[in-house]
């Protein structure tokens, strides 16, 4: 793509951008092809450092595509979004979001607070202030900018080894104090004159200090922070290569007055000036642009504003590809018209407009959302919405409501695959009964439960819609899950969890769930329909498998044998997860102690055996499920103790010998159960399950043979390690 007849620093160039990047840059000719746009310059997308927010929302909501299309139809092309100060659980939401945005793109964080002075907190909740703590911003992903106030306790240590660039703000700090900070590592001034003690002769304060020091400062020029005349002393002491233009806006921009929520307060916005309710100024309603057009209306000239709004403010976090015209440069780009307002925008060489269709989708989704949603039980304002991708077979999303307090509340809602669970209201039925039974258990250990809401209309823990879509919601857990736990206190956890949900459960009658999946860990069965896949062949398969099909027959009683037991009556059933994945464990994000096991529909009556068996099955294994290299495989015994451990440490009272006495033979029951499964699949076609190559189920069925095999192998091991388990108790 060729942009041709711009207007580049006085020059009339054409500017070629090619995958998102500008290509070249070359004095304007008439025979180069591609779109003109005469009488119009040329400027590089603007970089927010300093934004909390527009167009009703705000960072602290931790949802970024309205903000972001919102910035980017006005000239914003990136942005850091800004947190406010509050609790720590607050600001790490924030950094979890979603970042895949349709316009302005995220290029990290600036935390403004909580290590600020309580006597410049300007609007900043005064509740949530503290002193620096390292560990806790460590601890909070990709954060490339913190406003800190130097004179507490422990800020210099913080300003030399937190990493982020470090700007001086809502601070009482002196002109010393502020020339250690800046000698630790201190970059920058946040909206410099605002919430820090001004000039004086013979104090010359932060603002002294940073022109000794010649570092960067930011400056709201929205024509209400800054007098003018201010604009253009810090413009004529700094220059455009460390004056950096920031908007500091808030939700309310782009919106009409009124009250807002900002930072946990109420805010009012009048003649567009949002102030505390005490008066304090809180942010700016105005956009990046806007402060821009202000400082050039003050006296800043052209090039220069336009440099201390892209160019600088990207320079300082470090982003080389952002704010300027260059080639190879990201192509971030605005037209402007002869009036120099804004007349096209790029971002990654791809012009945004307002039927952006990421943008567009996003919002159909949302209007979908918002609908289903409402047939429930839920309070407050629907604000927001993110998918999970966590899980493979339902469809999850996190949603958020603005409560009157300001503070936002975030539900579960799923819609549940029909294709997969064929009868979802007996699923719930089961959830229903399962969740009143764990309720008062799991409140009486002051721990977190799972909760699913019912609909306005007909009290159900359902809603179907009218083309049979099942939804349904559930209160969303603060909370970490791992994929795989090499730890092994994590993995204690995770066995203490699933114990715990069984033992809880050990008093509930079985017999009142509906099976959601019959004969799912009918081992018995699962072998007598692999065999006859190997009498059919239909694939012309079995000649290729003909070693592990004389492994399974050798160990076909042995496999069956659970079932058989239970068939006897020598064993009871119980209900059971059946998904016992580590991922299913909600842990405490800070402790990292188990919460509560989420994803219940495949509870259902079964046995103790199979659950521990398949979580020890993928948490204790060497390899993933599908290793081809058979060399890696094998049981971690040391794993396997630490699930077992907190497993049957929680549901051993519970058990009878018989059970105790088959734990072990679980694993190996469930490990063989499942290599038969992908065996099957792979005989007829690889039907069920989902593969990414070809031969990818004959892959895991001989991943999982090795794992039994060697679990055969330590099976004594195994045994005693249970015994020990149960003896220790």
């Amino acid at each position: 793509m060729i942009l041709k007849n711009l207007t580049l620093n006085g020059v009339l160039s054409d500017i070629t951008v090619e995958n998102g990047k500008i290509t070249a840059i070359a004095p304007a000719d008439d025979k180069t092809p591609g779109e003109s746009y005469d009488g119009m310059t040329v400027i590089p997308g603007l970089v927010d450092i300093h934004t909390h927010g527009c167009a009703g929302y705000d960072t602290m909501d931790a949802h970024f595509e309205e903000i972001s299309s919102y910035l980017a139809q006005n000239g914003t092309t990136s942005f850091l979004p800004t947190t406010m100060t509050m609790d720590y659980e607050s600001i790490r939401r924030v950094t979890a979001a979603n970042r895949d945005v349709s316009g302005a793109q995220i290029l990290g964080f600036h935390m403004e607070g909580p290590y600020i002075a309580a006597q410049y907190k300007g609007a900043q909740n005064g509740k949530f202030i503290k002193e620096p703590d390292l560990a806790e911003f460590k601890s909070l992903p990709d954060m490339k900018m913190v406003t800190i106030a130097p004179e507490l306790a422990g800020s210099m240590e913080f300003i030399k080894e937190c990493g982020a660039v470090v700007s001086l703000g809502h601070t009482a700090a002196d002109y010393d104090t502020c020339i250690k900070a800046i000698d630790a590592g201190a970059l920058c001034l946040t909206h410099t004159f605002n919430a820090m003690p001004g000039i004086h002769h013979r104090n010359p304060g932060p603002i002294g200090a940073a022109v000794q020091k010649n570092i960067y400062v930011q400056a709201i020029t929205d024509g209400l922070h800054l007098h003018p005349s201010i604009v253009m002393l810090l413009y004529k002491a700094f220059g455009p290569q460390r004056m950096v233009i920031i908007s500091d806006s808030m939700r309310a921009t782009g919106l009409c007055d009124g009250t807002y929520e900002f930072g946990g307060q109420p805010i009012e916005v009048k003649n567009s000036v949002a102030r505390t309710l005490d008066g304090a100024i809180a942010g700016s309603t105005s956009t990046l642009f806007t402060c821009m057009k202000q400082a050039i209306a003050f006296g800043v000239p052209f090039e220069d504003a336009v440099t201390m709004a892209t160019r600088t403010p990207a320079d300082l976090i470090g982003a080389s590809n952002k704010g300027r015209i260059e080639v190879g440069a990201d192509a971030d780009l605005l037209i402007l018209d002869e009036e120099m307002n804004l007349a096209h925008v790029m971002i990654g060489g791809v012009f945004i407009h307002q039927d952006n269709e990421q943008h567009k989708r996003y919002m159909e989704e949302k209007n979908v959302l918002r609908e289903i949603a409402s047939k429930f039980h839920v309070t407050g304002e629907f604000i927001a919405h993110e998918i999970i991708n966590q899980g493979n077979i339902n469809t999850t999303y996190r949603v958020d409501y603005r409560q009157e307090d300001g503070s936002v509340k975030s539900y579960i809602l799923q819609r549940v695959n029909t294709y997969v669970f064929k009868n979802p209201v007996e699923i719930m039925k089961n959830i229903d009964l399962v969740t009143t039974h764990l309720r008062n258990k799991v409140r009486r250990l002051n721990k977190p439960a799972l909760h699913f809401y019912h609909t306005e209309a007909d009290n159900n823990n359902y809603y179907v819609q009218d083309e049979g879509a099942f939804w349904r919601l559930l209160n969303y857990i603060s909370s970490v899950t791992f994929d795989t736990c090499d730890d092994l206190d994590t993995l204690r956890g995770a066995g203490e969890a699933f114990g715990e949900f069984q033992n809880q459960l050990s008093d509930f009658d079985a017999s009142l769930l509906f099976t959601t999946i019959p004969d799912f860990h009918n081992t018995a069965k699962r072998l007598e329909t692999f065999f006859a896949a190997v009498e059919e062949d239909i694939c012309g398969r079995a000649a290729e498998i003909a070693e592990e099909i004389a492994f399974i027959k050798e160990n076909r009683e042995l496999a069956s044998q659970l079932q058989q037991m239970l068939d006897e009556g020598k064993l009871p059933l119980r209900v059971t997860h059946n998904d016992t994945k580590t991922n299913n464990v909600l842990f405490d994000r800070q402790t990292f102690a188990p919460l509560t096991i989420i994803d219940l529909d495949t509870v259902m009556p079964g046995l103790p055996m199979h659950d521990f068996g398949d979580a020890v099955r993928f948490a204790a294994s060497t390899a993933v499920e599908d290793e081809p290299d058979l060399s890696k495989v094998s049981l971690d015994l040391n794993k396997y103790r630490a699930f077992a451990q907190g497993f049957i440490g929680k549901i051993a009272d519970a058990l009878t010998t018989a059970e105790v006495k088959t734990m072990a033979l679980g694993a190996i029951t469930i490990t063989i159960e499942l290599a038969v499964r992908f065996l099957t699949d792979y005989l007829t076609g690889d039907k069920y399950f989902k593969t990414n190559y070809e031969g990818h189920n004959l892959v895991r069925a001989r991943c999982q043979l090795a794992l039994a095999k060697d679990m055969l192998s330590k099976r004594a091991d195994m045994e005693r390690i249970v015994c020990d388990v149960v003896g220790g108790i």
